[in-house]
């Protein structure tokens, strides 16, 4: 009999999200690579109406400004490369592998130091909330070993 938990659910769903989302990222990276970073970035603001006085939007030209392809290339590889983590994270959870528990737990503990300097670096609400969902996420699975021991008896 296996073991539900809604709160595996919910991880998996934030793995497969995350996943997707940085597929999306990489491949508009490499689709773009040719076009004007600026042109694309006020184009984008536009079209979701945020005012080119905006201060995300700055942050963002600023950013542009200095982009290159390579640095679009390197970009994209490093999106593909997080959401390939991602998905084989999800994929394993689903599955309920014995091995999944672990290496998700060692994924994203391995990212909460970078995930504390950029808070220190600049407190930000939405960091913080990442920083502690995946906290969670290491403290649930560490504790709910039961739930994929109960993969090997079925």
């Amino acid at each position: 009999m296996r073991v539900r938990s809604s709160a595996l659910t919910w991880i998996i769903a934030f793995k497969v999200f995350k996943a997707v989302t940085l597929t999306g990222l990489g491949i508009i990276l490499l689709v773009t690579r040719h076009d004007d970073p600026v042109e694309l970035l006020t184009r984008f603001a536009l079209t979701i109406h945020l005012p080119l006085s905006a201060a995300l939007f700055d942050r963002a030209l600023r950013f542009a400004l200095n982009l290159t392809v390579r640095k679009q290339i390197a970009l994209a590889i490093a999106a593909f490369g997080y959401a390939l983590l991602m998905g084989s994270e999800g994929v394993a959870l689903y599955l309920r592998k014995p091995w999944a528990r672990w290496f998700t737990i060692g994924a994203t503990s391995s990212l909460l130091p970078i995930e504390v300097y950029e808070i220190v670096r600049e407190v930000h609400p939405l960091r913080v909330v990442v920083f502690l969902v995946n906290v969670a996420i290491v403290v649930y699975l560490f504790r709910r070993k039961e739930l994929f021991e109960a993969s090997r008896l079925a």
